[in-house]
């Protein structure tokens, strides 16, 4: 069923429930195609959140991804995919005219645990910051724009989902933005642009740093050029915001011939309020206000906005709006200056705003509500405190005899993983210091924590690589950092960080963990024996982009078949098929799953392929057979063929071949794989196919093409010591499975055996 069908129309809201892709911009424009309005929401909220949400938004719908099933109380329900392939087929018609005044979203940016808070954004918002933002950093058609921001934020919405489709620019977006993932992305996607936080650009310099540390500094900036060809070849601008960017860090990456532009905005501002540009561009400010944004100063400092980018107000909550405005101005909440030239700097959040390391505003009331429900608690006060560059949510407790880390853990059950709580202290006197309204004096409470001197922690005797690596993360003493340590709670490790650690033990000790089993109790001593246990990760033995996906090499590739191959092949072997007709409605990109009978398979599926299909294929090939046993032969496939590494289950860890498949296919590339994993050298016609076809198919959602090899076993047996016979071979194609709907792996799995089964079984 589309929007039309749950009766979606102008002025119903609709609540976008998913990680960032494709199709959440699909969904994003049918909703307002319908005249409805967009409610994104955080993908990472608890259910009691989006309850709260919900309650306040009063939606006729929501729309959430078969990958992340709406998990609060259950309502009208449509999934995101379904909703992007009926924008794709015209099936969703404008369900009304809305005028510019009309709202087009309502976005919540507190009470997440307590009061809803929803900012409402019309057209007329939407449309005023887009021109701006446009025109103070222009994009071209050609330019290929990489996202670090989430799409539920609305920096995301305007930077890597707006902008980029109103000059006809490409987007990538990274559903699971680990820093792995960002680097390979960037060394095989021609990006241009990169839409970061402050926090990524402070991690990756730290680390370039940590690597130049045995350089003598005169010899450094000699290695500028192959450091920026190291990040990427492609890269130009670097688009920063959602949170403030050190001065000496953005001169570090502005030394390496990138361009950093920082802004600065709110969700209130839709939300772009001032931007450094490339002709106008100030160390350490925010830049000037966009074209049409009006900023001033109250004598206190506060920085008041106006334009036709700011909000009307809060939806439903006329008090909260009456509050943020002064005389027609919004006041932002943060102190700043502006410079006889016009750049405007920002010092920080009056209010006591958290700022999260991925850009997310935490609003410290909404976790002292959560706290107070915990027994025993008082009172709290929630602050940020700042330390080696990074923020730290740190909860102040009061109360009796309170068991703080009880407490903590029981309130981070119910907070979303950037509202999470790092640090507490417990207040050492009766009452907190409070104003003559009651209301605690955080300034004073942030004194007392900065000069508090904690209990030092016992020293470790040695610092292994794991301690080494967690330090280095978190930004602590190695020394100080023992195997009682519990590395959430006692060293901050945020979400951010968390991704960011795993992703280091995958990279610095070959061994794949999952994020989720850094729990808030993990100590060091837990992940050490977690990490012995976990076998380590087949890596590939090149990184993308590889040499047989050159030009040179796709020239050199048919000559080298018939040289090598098919001349071999038509002396042995009568060759006959059936089915191609099935594949030439075929479009885009398309998975191959063949069953596995001889070492002659793959060159035999190339040799009857449509040329369309065959000049555009990579082939997956056993790590330990083709790269192991036969290491000798591998760069004789690998130009062939364009044969690459994909580890099976039992060699260990599938990512890194799944994550190459998918780029292969990114790029328009067709693939073929062997699902049963190895050869089949039973008297079977098919062993049953591992789990990692199920995943492909779900992950990558092209249409997989089953193919039955039939005699190659004759031709070339697998324990015939490469000794070829005479024979007669067939190959089978069977009708094109369309990516299944079905999230589960194990499902798709089935099905794709089920149709292989039946191809291989036919007259």
């Amino acid at each position: 069923m589309g929007l039309s069908e749950h009766g979606v129309g102008p002025g119903d809201r609709v609540l976008l429930y998913a990680g960032d892709s494709p199709h959440w911009a699909a969904a994003y424009f049918a909703i307002l195609a319908r005249g409805a309005i967009v409610v994104p929401l955080n993908p990472n909220s608890t259910p009691e959140q989006l309850d709260r949400i919900a309650a306040s938004a009063d939606p006729k719908l929501v729309v959430s991804s078969r990958r992340r099933l709406w998990p609060a109380t259950p309502m009208a329900a449509l999934e995101l995919e379904a909703a992007g392939e009926a924008l794709g087929t015209m099936a969703e018609a404008p369900g009304g005219e809305v005028g510019p005044r009309g709202l087009a979203e309502i976005v919540y940016t507190s009470g997440t645990t307590g009061d809803p808070k929803g900012v409402m954004l019309t057209h007329a918002n939407l449309l005023a910051n887009l021109e701006a933002t446009a025109e103070a950093v222009p994009l071209r058609a050609e330019d290929h724009v990489l996202s670090l921001v989430p799409l539920f934020h609305m920096y995301g919405q305007m930077t890597s989902l707006l902008c980029p489709l109103w000059h006809g620019s490409a987007v990538t977006y990274l559903p699971s933005p680990s820093s792995r993932v960002i680097r390979e992305t960037l060394a095989h996607t021609p990006a241009t642009h990169l839409i970061a936080v402050p926090d990524f650009l402070n991690r990756v310099m730290d680390r370039l740093e940590a690597k130049l540390a045995p350089i003598p500094r005169l010899v450094r900036p000699l290695l500028r050029v192959p450091i920026r060809a190291r990040i990427s070849r492609t890269l130009r601008v670097v688009l920063c915001g959602g949170a403030p960017l050190d001065p000496e860090v953005e001169g570090k990456w502005r030394a390496l011939g990138l361009e950093v532009l920082q802004g600065y905005g709110l969700t209130e501002t839709s939300p772009i309020i001032s931007a450094n540009t490339r002709d106008a561009h100030r160390l350490g400010s925010v830049g000037k206000p966009l074209k049409g944004v009006e900023a001033k100063l109250t004598p206190d400092g506060e920085i008041l906005v106006r334009g036709p980018n700011v909000t009307p107000g809060y939806f439903r909550d006329p008090a909260r709006t009456q509050e943020v405005f002064q005389d027609g101005w919004f006041r932002t909440g943060d102190a700043g200056r502006l410079d006889e030239e016009g750049f405007l700097y920002v010092f920080g959040r009056k209010k006591y705003v958290i700022l999260g390391a991925g850009g997310e505003n935490v609003y410290p009331e909404d976790l002292e509500a959560e706290l107070k429900k915990v027994p025993g608690v008082k009172d709290s006060a929630v602050v940020g405190l700042e330390e080696a560059g990074r923020t730290f949510i740190h909860a102040v407790l009061l109360g009796d005899d309170c068991d703080g880390d009880a407490v903590i853990a029981e309130a981070n059950r119910h907070l979303a993983p950037h509202q999470r709580i790092m640090r507490w202290s417990l207040w050492p006197e009766p009452d907190f210091p409070r104003s003559a309204t009651r209301k605690v004096k955080k300034e004073e409470v942030i004194r007392w924590l900065r000069s508090f001197q904690e209990a030092t922690p016992r020293v470790t005797g040695t610092v292994t690589p794991l301690v080494r690596l967690i330090a280095e993360v978190t930004k602590h003493d190695p020394r100080l950092i023992h195997e009682g340590t519990r590395i959430v709670p006692e060293l901050g490790l945020d979400s951010l960080s968390r991704i960011e650690l795993v992703s280091r033990i995958e990279e610095d000790l070959q061994v794949t963990i999952e994020e989720q089993q850094i729990t808030a109790q993990t100590t060091v001593a837990e992940l050490a024996a977690h990490i012995r246990g976990t076998p380590g990760p087949a890596p590939l033995p090149t990184r993308y982009p590889r040499w047989s996906l050159s030009r040179w090499a796709a020239a050199l590739r048919p000559p080298a078949q018939r040289l090598l191959f098919f001349w071999w092949l038509w002396r042995r072997c009568e060759l006959s098929s059936s089915g191609t007709d099935q594949l030439h409605a075929l479009k885009g990109p398309v998975i191959f799953m063949a069953n596995h009978r001889s070492f002659l398979d793959a060159p035999l599926i190339v040799r009857v392929l449509p040329t369309r299909l065959g000049l555009r294929l990579g082939i997956a090939a056993e790590t330990d057979a083709l790269y192991g046993k036969f290491w000798w032969f591998a760069p004789i496939a690998d130009l062939a063929f364009n044969s690459y590494p994909f580890p099976t289950e039992i060699e260990g860890n599938i990512k890194p071949g799944l994550e190459y498949t998918g780029r292969l296919l990114d790029d328009g590339w067709n693939v073929l794989v062997f699902p049963e994993g190895g050869l089949n050298r039973s008297n079977q016609p098919l062993h049953a196919l591992k789990g990692g076809a199920g995943v492909l198919a779900v992950e990558m959602q092209v249409p997989v093409v089953p193919i039955a090899i039939l005699g190659s076993e004759k031709i070339l047996p697998p324990d015939s010591g490469l000794r070829p016979r005479r024979g007669r071979v067939h190959i089978r194609f069977g009708a094109p499975i369309g990516a299944p709907r079905n999230p589960s792996y194990a499902d798709a799995t089935q099905a794709i055996e089920h149709a292989l089964r039946g191809v291989i079984e036919q007259g």
